[in-house]
């Protein structure tokens, strides 16, 4: 895998990205970049799972030390998702005109959009930003897909996707509804546990398995073209 490759773009997009906040989206700076900071977080722990798996350095305890390194990444990959549920701030903002009674252009009442900029600036970083953390997670999740079908077959490694999606999804909602951080399941498991059970109803499973799907294309979408290119 060239992991370098991919890292710098996504490193590159991320520099852009904050550099376009600075310049013309500062309202916008510390929710999003606290969310992307946080949306790095799990490739980080999955190039740590699979230095583990990979190196030729002897590493006393290397299964014990890879599966921590999993746990963690398991914990904070939502987060590179997450990012999507912001959209839901560009609510407050109006992108719309009054309905006139004809246009110019076509010479009859439609809906006209605002030119501005501010609100086009708030969608263009919110869309930025969840782009970059959307290929963040479907780049560690090929990293750590290919470490677990290395270890056990493919069968085991699909497996592993389709719950790791399915687990995403949830977390997704524990995130943006009940406000749970990735550490609370450090601080308080059984709590996290209980309220993730006590919330199971009709709207997390169309929430919930929205997310999963979502990830399980974008990930299939991505093998696929990762699998061409390797071929060639």
């Amino acid at each position: 895998m060239e992991l370098r490759y991919f890292t710098a773009l996504l490193i590159g997009a991320s520099f852009f990205i904050s550099i376009w906040m600075l310049l013309f989206n500062r309202s916008a700076i510390d929710p999003l970049a606290w969310n992307l900071f946080l949306a790095w977080v799990p490739f980080f722990f999955a190039l740590a799972a699979h230095w583990t798996w990979t190196t030729a350095v002897p590493l006393h305890g290397r299964a014990a030390i890879a599966m921590i390194f999993t746990a963690a990444w398991l914990f904070f990959f939502p987060n590179a998702v997450y990012i999507l549920t912001d959209f839901l701030h560009l609510s407050e903002l109006n992108f719309h005109l009054s309905e006139p009674d004809t246009t110019p252009a076509i010479g009859y009442s439609t809906t006209v959009y605002a030119m501005d900029r501010q609100a086009w600036n708030s969608f263009f970083t919110i869309a930025y930003v969840a782009g970059i953390g959307l290929a963040i997670s479907v780049l560690s999740l090929y990293i750590m897909h290919f470490n677990v079908t290395r270890q056990f077959n493919t069968l085991i490694g699909w497996l592993f996707v389709l719950t790791v999606q399915i687990l995403s999804g949830v977390g997704i909602f524990l995130g943006r509804f009940i406000r749970f951080n990735s550490w609370d399941i450090l601080r308080d498991p059984l709590n996290v546990l209980a309220v993730t059970f006590e919330s199971v109803d009709r709207f997390m499973i169309y929430f919930a398995g929205g997310f999963t799907l979502l990830g399980m294309f974008s990930y299939l979408f991505f093998y696929t073209a990762a699998r061409l290119m390797h071929a060639k």
